[in-house]
């Protein structure tokens, strides 16, 4: 069972400061394990996220610090990745090809295995993109993943994990990393994801992010209760919250639960109304 602590909630005040109070933790854990072990490994969620991201760039990080990078998909869809559907194509084009992260060290799917929808090879893609993940973080970032930086949707799914899917059932293999899905509800149906067992055994950090009212019911129902920290502010425009989660996990998105430390970055919509005293809890 994953050892980590309660979570830490930031709320930017609008989507468009979201981007300002997500990156800085990010950056802050990648360079706490490049002191560590020399490099830095890190999953990514495509949806909205690749925007968010889009503010690491600017960062005044040297072409050294950001050669340690190795980034990871934490799901993609099984297409090619100029398709319109592919978190890569939208992780390139929103953050990836504006740091000199060596191409080698951003791992993609094998595009050998794709083809036109509803014939992609899903097993075929996954057993790859497994192999190459492991290989990598054996080689880099001693067999762990460092951080993986996740969305959630409006029915609460992260990654490629959907309520109700067998995917997120009890018990699930230890030695599967990298799953195969030919039944997404949400299309298109064919996907690869990171599994329930990596993002709580084998991850060090994870931060959720989301922005929006249409995320507002999953907030409520995932946190039972916040406390307002004081002085506790990672950048000067988010409100710092320590979060209890509502037991047993709602959504898929609240059951990931990696080592270290989970990071909840929303912004006011997604959070809703609170009504705060001081310091005492807020009851969601």
């Amino acid at each position: 069972m994953s050892s980590c602590p309660a979570p830490k909630v930031l709320v930017a005040p609008s989507k468009a400061e979201v981007p300002s109070v997500l990156c800085p933790p990010i950056v802050e854990m990648a360079q706490a394990a490049m002191a560590d072990h020399g490099a830095v490994s890190i999953a990514l969620s495509g949806g909205s996220l690749p925007s968010f991201l889009a503010n690491l760039a600017s960062f005044e990080l040297s072409s050294d610090d950001w050669s340690k990078w190795h980034v990871f998909l934490a799901d993609e869809r099984c297409v090619p990745e100029d398709h319109d559907d592919s978190n890569t194509k939208a992780l390139l084009a929103k953050f990836l090809s504006q740091v000199p992260i060596p191409a080698s060290q951003i791992y993609k799917i094998n595009q050998a295995h794709v083809k036109e929808q509803p014939s992609a090879d899903s097993a075929s893609i996954a057993k790859d993109y497994q192999d190459t993940f492991i290989k990598a973080l054996e080689a880099h970032t001693k067999g762990r993943l460092d951080i993986a930086v996740l969305g959630f949707g409006p029915d609460g799914h992260t990654c490629s994990l959907f309520p109700n899917h067998a995917l997120i059932q009890p018990n699930q293999p230890a030695d599967i990393w990298v799953a195969p899905i030919d039944d997404s509800p949400k299309p298109p149906p064919q996907r690869i994801t990171l599994t329930l067992p990596v993002l709580t055994e084998k991850t060090d950090h994870i931060v959720v992010c989301g922005a929006g009212a249409s995320k507002q019911p999953i907030v409520q129902k995932v946190f039972s209760s916040l406390k307002v920290v004081d002085g506790g502010t990672t950048t000067a425009a988010a409100t710092h919250y320590d979060g209890i989660l509502a037991q047993p996990p709602p959504y898929p998105c609240a059951m990931v639960m990696p080592q270290k430390s989970l990071t909840w970055v929303l912004d006011k919509d997604a959070l809703g109304d609170l009504s705060l005293v001081g310091a005492g809890d807020a009851k969601l």
